[in-house]
């Protein structure tokens, strides 16, 4: 068994009366949660968000396995009111809602299954993408991103070694989290990115999810938007949690 690592994290609002917490996407740390960590500190909420391990300030370490990272998280306590995982935080936050109550999560476009034909392509845009370190060359990539979106998202790559994303990808093949879905035990809504902008989540698993998790899983799709849906529409994010957790 793998230990736990300390993980970096980053707080606001430490005196909120709710406590969140934010698990970003492969490549990405923390801090690149600003804006909607920043309205949900606003709403009342404590949040924290942790640089996962080879992230960010957090530890480097060997094993990257999905449940090896969301035993990381899980040392960073338990009673969250709500917890947003995006991506490979989407992968996290579904082992972590299948072992804690968690009464609502938010999975925004989460890695649940990687059909074994999306691993290499997906492996050469990560690897190209750690090639581009230029803010210029990344807003330019993504128009609708705002400028701090793009320095923090340089910030975080900097930090990133390719074979870190080699081992994300080694370690958890087959990757699939899908078998966490019976053990939900709260609300989960999943927040997709439109399949034709590069959404990971399949509509295929979403119907299956939805299928398998009966009142407890809702789906919607964000229509014209990319992979990071946080960075591109974040109010469409902030309504999501709304409608989760039957507030602000």
């Amino acid at each position: 068994m793998t230990t736990p690592l300390r993980l970096q994290t980053h707080v606001w609002n430490p005196a909120g009366a709710r406590r969140a917490l934010l698990l970003h996407g492969l490549t990405s740390d923390g801090g690149t949660w600003w804006r909607i960590a920043s309205d949900l500190a606003d709403a009342g909420y404590l949040v924290i968000a942790p640089d996962l391990r080879s992230h960010g300030r957090s530890p480097s370490a060997v094993d990257h396995r999905v449940t090896t990272l969301a035993a990381d998280v899980a040392q960073l306590g338990e009673g969250w009111d709500l917890v947003v995982g995006h991506s490979l935080g989407g992968s996290i936050a579904a082992v972590l809602a299948g072992q804690q109550h968690l009464p609502a999560t938010l999975l925004i476009d989460p890695v649940l299954d990687l059909p074994a034909h999306q691993r290499g392509p997906l492996r050469a845009a990560i690897h190209a993408e750690l090639q581009t370190t230029d803010a210029a060359a990344i807003q330019a990539s993504h128009p609708t991103w705002s400028p701090r979106d793009v320095q923090r998202k340089v910030l975080a790559l900097g930090l990133v070694t390719p074979d870190v994303v080699d081992a994300v990808l080694d370690h958890n093949d087959p990757w699939d989290v899908r078998w966490t879905v019976p053990r939900w035990s709260g609300k989960v809504h999943l927040l997709a990115a439109d399949p034709a902008q590069g959404a990971m989540l399949n509509p295929s698993t979403i119907a299956e999810v939805v299928r398998a998790a009966g009142d407890r899983v809702t789906a919607s799709v964000v229509d014209g938007v990319g992979h990071s849906v946080q960075r591109e529409r974040p109010e469409a994010v902030m309504e999501a949690i709304a409608r989760l957790t039957g507030s602000p």
